[in-house]
């Protein structure tokens, strides 16, 4: 963390922790805008190594309600995230307001939005002195970031598309938790840099205009089903296998978009490489990408060593983060929201 100065009183402010979360079959495109309802089902991986703190306390009456590693937050996303606190504390409740840090980059494709969105969620519950069931929390981050659903979960977590028009269905359960399946997980950071293209515009753009969409729709129940069977089997190198795969279904349909959407960059596809060739030498590896330049690589924790001096040595990575499988949301101040 950033160590920046929260604007809140002690006595008068709630502060949860959450982790991002990497997603090995992919959540790419939504039904329904407004309550964030994907258009297909995603698995994914709460990481212990990227994690997000928010505090929520009263919004000030003068400044910015949104606040990031100690500096005013404006714009698109200063006004998605008032939207959000208004959302949580309902039409007649307190206007609220949020200080949030990161240990990794914002922005840049690590699902921070995930971390950000489960921590001021459950901030902001326990402030209000509201308890819910660890579903309905699921589905109130879901409406910040649909993301940030499986982030209230450790370990291997399951975000259900659902059906009904209202959301009330689509919210993530946990399929194992963090300590039932060791794993590794190295992330080579190629950029730093903020996206040049927003998840949530990006998503539109490739549902709108990609040739490809209507396939990816299509083979994502399949993949969902192979990977629940490979993960109750701790079938690593099939789990590998279907997070590669869908991976890179995901970005096609982003590059047969009109204009194409690309998030990679030359070191992007030279990390990729490198793992096929750590694969060829015997090493357990396979790479996965979200939206946007950085490549997560799973393994076993005994071979997390060679795969991230395989990665540092790659031309283009900037450096290289190690994560296991993660915790889910946690409080640091204040009473538990959550039953």
């Amino acid at each position: 963390m950033s160590g920046g100065v929260t604007p809140f009183d002690a006595d008068e402010s709630a502060i949860a922790v959450a982790h991002a979360n990497v997603a090995l079959v992919k959540y790419w495109g939504k039904r329904d805008e407004r309550l964030n309802l994907p258009a297909v089902g995603s698995i994914s991986l709460t990481l212990d190594g990227l994690r997000a703190s928010a505090t929520v306390g009263p919004r000030p009456d003068s400044g910015a309600c949104f606040l990031q590693d100690g500096r005013p937050v404006d714009g698109v996303a200063g006004r998605r995230m008032a939207g959000f606190l208004d959302l949580l504390a309902g039409g007649d409740g307190p206007k609220l307001a949020t200080s949030v840090e990161a240990n990794f980059p914002v922005g840049a494709g690590l699902a921070s939005s995930a971390a950000i969105f489960c921590a001021v969620t459950a901030a902001a519950l326990s402030l209000l002195g509201r308890h819910v069931s660890l579903a309905h929390l699921s589905a109130l981050a879901r409406q910040g970031s649909g993301s940030a659903s499986r982030s209230v979960y450790g370990g291997l977590v399951e975000w259900h598309r659902g059906v009904a028009d209202d959301g009330s269905d689509s919210y993530a359960t946990q399929i194992l938790r963090h300590d039932e399946w060791p794993l590794a997980l190295l992330v080579a950071i190629t950029s730093e840099d903020m996206k040049k293209h927003p998840s949530r515009d990006a998503m539109r753009h490739v549902a709108a205009t990609s040739p490809l969409y209507a396939g990816w729709l299509e083979a994502q129940d399949d993949d969902l089903r192979a990977m629940r069977a490979a993960i109750a089997a701790r079938d690593l190198a099939e789990v590998g296998r279907i997070a590669e795969e869908n991976c890179l279904r995901m970005h096609a349909t982003g590059l047969a978009a009109r204009p194409p959407v690309l998030f990679w960059t030359p070191a992007t596809v030279a990390a990729m490489d490198a793992v096929r060739a750590l694969r060829d030498d015997g090493v357990g590896a396979w790479f996965t990408i979200d939206a946007g330049p950085q490549v997560k690589v799973l393994c076993h924790p005994d071979d997390a060593e060679a795969v991230a001096r395989c990665l540092r040595s790659v031309p283009g990575v900037l450096r290289v983060l190690r994560s296991g499988s993660g915790p889910g949301i946690a409080m640091q101040r204040g009473s538990v929201p959550w039953t």
